[in-house]
């Protein structure tokens, strides 16, 4: 059985909106059944000593990235090193992440959609009667690696709208809870085929494409897109 790893998480380390803190972030990711995390913080990431400390006293597997917020939209990066700072055009992230190997991932990119508060679409009038096709010729679907196509913020029509536009690009589609509250963690998570155990490792396995996005059914038991998965 391979990782479990809940791709989207956010505590009081890093992000001032998060009430997870590193012992709750431990907890609630054992009791959804978890075998990782990625801390991916709002305002900056974790210093190495803190990630090695919480490593040691979880026994998580965890990647140490962040949630970039750009005139696009938000991109998760895993791999760029954290004192990169001061990118908030996606061109230059994406850049920045082609000459560091980092991996991007595009955030709930329908969250709020259809409406001016979509961070995408919110200038069109016409948003609604757009097919997937369409909104798949969105220049930041180019520019990133991969598609958050379960957000644990996202209705289920945001969900499944990402759902859709990944499959007409053939972009790989990744899971995470966005949780900024203990009991979110882990409602969804993206399940690996094998057991990670580096940063370098999941980066790989991410290029790879060796992953399915999933929801949890209940703890410990996670359902990719297309089959149920037990760890």
């Amino acid at each position: 059985m391979g990782s479990i790893i809940d791709l989207h998480i956010h505590t009081i380390v890093g992000s001032m909106d998060s009430d997870i803190s590193p012992k709750r972030l431990a907890e609630s990711a054992k009791a959804a059944g978890l075998t990782g995390v990625a801390l991916t913080e709002h305002m900056s990431q974790w210093l190495p000593d803190e990630v090695e400390k919480f490593r040691e006293e979880s026994g998580l597997f965890v990647f140490n990235a962040r949630e970039w917020s750009t005139d696009m939209g938000h991109i998760i990066v895993l791999g760029l090193d954290r004192e990169v700072r001061g990118l908030a055009r996606v061109r230059d992230l994406r850049r920045a992440c082609e000459e560091n190997g980092a991996y991007m991932i595009l955030c709930h990119p329908f969250r709020y959609y259809p409406g001016p508060s979509n961070f995408l679409f919110g200038d069109r009038r016409d948003a609604d009667g757009l097919a997937p096709e369409v909104l798949a010729e969105h220049p930041l679907f180019h520019l990133v690696d991969a598609i958050e196509v379960l957000n644990g913020g996202c209705i289920e029509r945001e969900n499944e709208l990402a759902q859709e536009v990944a499959q007409v690009l053939g972009r790989p589609g990744v899971a995470g809870s966005d949780a900024h509250m203990p009991m979110e963690v882990g409602r969804y998570g993206t399940v690996f085929e094998k057991e990670l155990e580096s940063e370098q490792d999941m980066l790989a396995e991410l290029r790879a494409g060796r992953f399915q996005a999933a929801r949890r059914l209940e703890p410990g038991v996670f359902e990719p897109l297309e089959q149920p998965v037990r760890p």
